[in-house]
């Protein structure tokens, strides 16, 4: 089965949408957590509620970040050479 290839500059890609978005996630909350006027939101329930909202952005952006390292390793380290290393200080019984 051919390995699906994904290359250092694609990672730092991935790495680099990721954070991005991130980013941006952060600076949408700030910007909610104030009305129009500039005002912060008093309102216990609804900043829960943007928080709560913000978390599964900010989580599923650092899971697509751990996948790609993931992937990454996957399609740079051999099975085969990865068993030797585990392998290879064992001693013949």
């Amino acid at each position: 089965m051919a390995k699906n290839e994904l290359t250092k500059r694609q990672l730092s890609e991935s790495y680099s949408v990721a954070t991005l978005r991130l980013h941006n996630a952060i600076t949408e909350l700030y910007e909610d957590l104030h009305d129009d006027k500039g005002e912060p939101c008093i309102n216990t329930g609804l900043v829960s509620n943007m928080i709560s909202a913000v978390r599964v952005s900010i989580n599923h952006e650092l899971d697509l970040i751990k996948e790609a390292s993931y992937q990454h390793d996957e399609a740079n380290h051999d099975k085969s050479e990865q068993a030797e290393l585990l392998f290879s200080n064992r001693k013949s019984g």
